[in-house]
């Protein structure tokens, strides 16, 4: 029976934690109580301040989009592109220009070095500038609150009065920074605009004195002017182009950004668009209209009141439909598509991608009734012609002036009524209660850890025992015992089994030391009934020449009880031949699993009597 393994049931983990349940009271008590030390001794309280500031897109900023590119289209700048959005504001909170100051502002490195602990000393560590901007970097917290356009700036702290000082300081150095890098910006571009300004503005004077130099000497009077309304018109289709320029730049912008989210939500969408958008009826299209369109214009121009002006106007707005219609099929062509992207942002794409084909017709257009008008001109009179250019180059110099003019007045209005692009909603205070530790939740975890620990060990200390726990065990890994001893009253269940066994030679084997009385008191009991009966108690300190003295004269009686304390002793090696039958007491919790095991092998069909 070495080796033995009992499998667990229910009632039997339910008898081991019986027998162990103060070593689980014991361990889940400490554990709690190891617990309740650390948060009340050694846990460090943190702390978090936030403060909620609302994103107003100010017009604190340059001008918008579409006025840069038209300005851009007319006098060669390079504007700011306006609005940067919250991303790039959160980065800007986070950056060291803004961080750096709030550790000046706070003396985070002289505290640090003055408080240093002798741990810190020993180790040599220095406290930088940098590592505090780091830190901070790394723990503070800014992001936008779900569904809204306000921010979150947030910081945690072991002191309550530091994490608002920074939350607090992160945010006013922050306005600072911006304001002065807006102010340092716009200077710039104000300088960069006075000087084309003041390049154009010399310019308009110049053409302006040319212009009227020319008039007089060829007698140009503004009834001559009036006279031809080729030179008005191609003044205004020539600013209209540049107008138009403007528009389609922004729509390109537009219609790329919409492609690039259709080309994350679907990246075979690109391939789709590439393929179907050189479609060869779209060109036919395209083709019918311009040709279409270049006719109305000379009508225009030349036959105002024809009456095929208003035929051709509804031709092209019936081909502007169709233009229309057949993109709108050619890119829903592919459901497959369209069940993967955002219908309302495909619908958004399409129009704009129309519209880039109808300023595409436009444009051409126009660079078309410019050359038309441009040789008209030059055929009909070489000094028109000329004082035209002169016209034309008065009209462009005087919208470039007027354009540049006004946005200087806008810029330097704005620079007057700068204000930050937040709103302060809830401002920074000193937090007066701790976010962690969550005390608790930290005991609930101490009190589950606790029981856990307990299960733990108790079966550590179950798997470790190899005494007999209680006579389930003993009947299950090894037999149930011929009786069952709770008092001494009731050893004459002992002395019946002697009776009974009608065995004249008995071995009574004690698996532990301290069953000494119950040996003698069997063979009082005994002695009783059957006064021949001798008792040997073979544990006594004798000399080694007794003990075999004894153990000759024991060979020749008849009828004895020997008590051994071991199977494995000398007196037992002496005595196991005479023995006819062999009694083993076992002792709950003091005898051991392998003591049996070995009398098992040992001694065949031993009595065992369990005593508890």
């Amino acid at each position: 029976m070495e080796n033995q393994e009992m499998e667990l049931t229910f009632s039997d983990i339910i008898r081991i934690f019986k027998r162990r349940k103060w070593l689980f009271v014991g361990i889940f008590i400490t554990t709690v109580l190891i617990t309740l030390v650390y948060l009340f001794f050694f846990a460090t309280p943190t702390y978090k301040a936030e403060q909620i500031v609302e994103y107003k897109k100010s017009s604190g900023s340059s001008i918008s989009f579409g006025d840069a590119s038209g300005l851009a289209a007319l006098a060669g700048l390079s504007s700011s592109t306006g609005d940067t959005g919250l991303d790039n504001e959160i980065q800007k909170m986070k950056s060291d220009a803004v961080l750096g100051k709030v550790v000046d502002e706070l003396n985070l490195v002289q505290k640090a070095e003055e408080n240093k602990n002798w741990l810190a000393k020993i180790r040599g560590i220095e406290y930088t500038k940098r590592g505090f901007i780091k830190s901070i970097k790394d723990k503070i917290t800014i992001e936008t609150v779900e569904n809204t356009s306000m921010l979150s700036i947030s910081y945690e702290s072991s002191d309550p009065t530091q994490a608002a000082s920074i939350v607090s300081l992160t945010y006013d150095y922050y306005t600072q920074f911006v304001k002065e890098n807006y102010f340092k910006d716009t200077e710039k571009y104000l300088t960069q605009l006075q000087n084309v300004f003041d390049d154009v503005s010399r310019q308009y004077d110049q053409v302006n004195k040319e212009l009227l130099d020319f008039q007089t000497k060829n007698k140009i009077t503004t009834s001559t002017e009036q006279t031809d309304p080729m030179i008005q018109y191609y003044a205004d289709t020539y600013m209209q182009k540049i107008q138009l320029e403007s528009q389609k730049a922004n729509l390109e912008i537009k219609k790329e950004t919409i492609e690039k989210n259709l080309f994350e939500m679907d990246p075979q969408m690109k391939e789709f668009i590439l393929l179907n958008s050189s479609n060869s009826n779209i060109t036919t299209i395209k083709n019918q209209i311009i040709q279409n369109q270049i006719k109305l214009e000379t009508l225009k121009l030349n036959q105002p009141n024809s009456p095929q002006i208003r035929e051709l106007s509804s031709t092209i707005q019936v081909q502007q439909q169709q233009l229309q219609e057949e993109m709108q099929n050619i890119l829903s062509s592919d459901m497959n598509f369209l069940a993967t992207i955002d219908r309302e942002k495909f619908n958004e794409y399409i129009q704009t991608k129309t519209q880039l084909e109808l300023f595409d017709i436009t444009e051409q257009v126009t660079n078309r009734m410019l050359e038309l008008v441009d040789q008209e001109i030059a055929s009909r009179s070489p000094i028109m012609y000329k004082y035209f250019l002169l016209q034309k180059e008065q009209k462009i110099l005087e919208v470039k002036y007027n354009t540049i003019l006004n946005t200087l007045e806008q810029e330097n209005l704005k620079k007057s009524l700068y204000e930050s692009n937040f709103n302060i909603i809830t401002a920074s205070y000193v937090p007066e209660n701790p976010i962690a530790p969550n005390k608790k939740l930290i005991l609930a975890i101490g009190g589950v850890l606790g029981i856990f620990l307990g299960i733990l060990g108790v079966f550590v200390k179950e798997s470790s025992d190899n005494k007999i726990k209680d006579i389930h065990e003993f009947e299950t890994l090894f037999k149930i015992p011929e009786t069952t001893i709770k008092s001494e009253k009731d050893l004459e269940k002992i002395v019946n089994i002697i009776y009974e066994t009608q065995n004249k030679k008995i071995g009574i084997i004690e698996t532990q030391n301290n069953l000494n009385n119950h040996s003698k008191k069997v063979h009082s009991i005994i002695k009783t009934i059957d006064p021949e009966i001798e008792f040997t108690d073979t544990t006594e300190n004798k000399p080694y020449a007794e003990k075999i003295k004894q153990f000759e004269e024991d060979k020749q009686k008849e009828k004895f009880i020997v008590r051994f304390n071991s199977i494995e002793s000398s007196e037992y090696l002496l005595y196991k031949n005479l023995i006819q039958k062999n009694i083993v007491l076992i002792k709950e919790k003091d005898t051991e699993i392998e003591t049996i095991e070995k009398i098992n092998k040992t001694i065949k069909n031993p009595i065992y009597v369990y005593i508890k």
